[in-house]
């Protein structure tokens, strides 16, 4: 068995120490994995144009401005998972090829969670609205009972491009609209 750190773990950013309002939690982004600049940077994600049009400024984790418009608009990322352990056989589906949830979020993968720091952020920034970016998310009753923890959770149409729509919608504008209509600035 192998244990897979979060990317972030050693970075100052892992666990947000400034002013937030929007608290946006996803499932994991693993060491090993392709290296991004803040969380949610992979290029089939699109959390950042999405967020850029919903706040109305470029939110991109590449361009020099990026940290001083996050802290601004009182914006912040975090991952339910701190770490896994997993087999041999199943790291290269963790770590590189389409980080999907169902990798991590099973019966076969073991996990170490965030979620008391998660609680503790949310605690130190009152009226914070905490929103998931994993869709519908796991049926897994441990998964359940972590985000049962941090309260109220708004949950987001996922930005991976990998997610679904309904048939006939257009993947960015679907995902668009129901963003709009649950961010609250």
């Amino acid at each position: 068995m192998q244990i897979i750190n979060h990317q972030f773990s050693s970075e100052s950013f892992y666990i947000p120490t400034w002013e937030v309002r929007h608290l946006f939690v996803g499932t994991f982004n693993p060491a090993g994995g392709a290296l991004v600049p803040y969380y949610y940077g992979r290029e089939r994600n699109q959390l950042w144009p999405l967020l850029s049009t919903v706040f109305g400024a470029e939110l991109n984790p590449s361009l020099d401005n990026f940290w001083e418009l996050l802290r601004r608009h009182k914006i912040a990322c975090v991952d339910m998972i701190h770490s896994v352990k997993a087999s041999e056989e199943r790291i290269d589906a963790i770590i590189g090829r389409g980080y999907k949830d169902s990798a991590i979020i099973n019966n076969v993968v073991g996990r170490t969670y965030n979620t008391s720091s998660i609680v503790q952020l949310v605690a130190n920034n009152p009226g914070i609205r905490v929103y998931s970016t994993w869709g519908k998310g796991s049926s897994l009753k441990e998964w359940k009972g972590e985000v049962q923890q941090l309260g109220p959770v708004t949950p987001l149409v996922s930005p991976s491009l990998a997610a679904r729509v309904p048939k006939g919608e257009a993947k960015f504008n679907y995902m668009l609209s129901d963003w709009c209509n649950k961010i609250h600035l």
